[in-house]
């Protein structure tokens, strides 16, 4: 019978492809809700695999920082994440000072030009 329950169990997704379901969420979302529910979910992530956050929602939460700017929930949650995308855990396979430095980058070019910059 335990047999017969695991086959039919859907598959186990890895945290990368959840990582990028809640990106496409991020960025396909049109209400407010939904988005910070993939924000939610990015940021139980971001500590662990913050190059994964980092490369496939960084510019959702950039975005959501202005779309989002009156629901102060949300931009709690955005900072949050954003905070531990600069300062991963140690012991993280995916920790790497270089992910603050293409964080700064990109932030410097959405400062310079008002939009995410279109390559990483």
């Amino acid at each position: 019978m335990l047999r017969m329950l695991e086959a039919q169990a859907p598959a186990k997704q890895n945290a990368t492809d959840t990582i990028n379901t809640l990106s496409s969420r991020l960025n396909s979302a049109t209400l407010l809700e939904d988005r910070r529910a993939a924000i939610l979910g990015l940021r139980s992530f971001a500590k662990e695999y913050p190059a994964s956050v980092a490369s496939g929602a960084l510019r959702g939460l950039i975005s959501s920082l202005t779309k989002d700017s009156e629901d102060v929930d949300t931009t709690k949650v955005v900072l949050e994440t954003l905070l531990m995308l600069f300062n991963p855990n140690e012991n993280s396979p995916e920790a790497s000072d270089d992910i603050a430095l293409w964080l700064a980058d990109e932030f410097t070019q959405v400062s310079r030009t008002g939009l995410p910059s279109s390559t990483y």
